[in-house]
């Protein structure tokens, strides 16, 4: 039901741009949206182009709209690049790009429908996708 209820969310809303919405935290998470920098809470809401930041002994678990999971560990720095998740289109893309922390990627249905487009980026190469979960840690 809190699935259906997120999607719904995500889809009525009049920004197209948001792809993801926070679903638990700890202490100080931060997202960085242009030019102006907001604390992030529970229903905080992510769009394409957010720089989600994670303070010390904070971390942050996401959902995007098609089931993925994130979960941040504590001094973690990841944009959210890219997220087109439209399959009535077949249309589909899917970039994270992660500078520093440690990270829990559980892929929803894009590890189903279009794995081959997901990348996830970090400082030395890019994770693609062979399966449903993987773990980071970037020193």
């Amino acid at each position: 039901m809190k699935k259906i209820l997120l999607i719904l969310v995500l889809l009525i809303s009049p920004v197209f741009s948001q792809v993801a919405m926070v679903k638990t935290i700890k202490n100080d998470v931060q997202v960085k949206r242009a030019y102006d920098i907001f604390t992030v809470k529970v229903g905080f809401v992510l769009n394409e182009d957010d720089i989600l930041i994670t303070g010390k002994d904070s971390s942050v678990g996401i959902i995007f709209t098609d089931g993925t999971r994130l979960s941040l560990d504590a001094k973690s720095h990841i944009v959210i690049e890219k997220y087109i998740y439209d399959p009535e289109q077949n249309n589909f893309a899917f970039d994270l790009n992660m500078t520093k922390g440690k990270a829990l990627f559980e892929s929803g249905k894009f590890g189903i429908m279009a794995p081959q487009k997901v990348k996830f980026k970090v400082p030395n190469g890019i994770i693609g996708i062979d399966g449903t979960k993987f773990y980071v840690d970037i020193k």
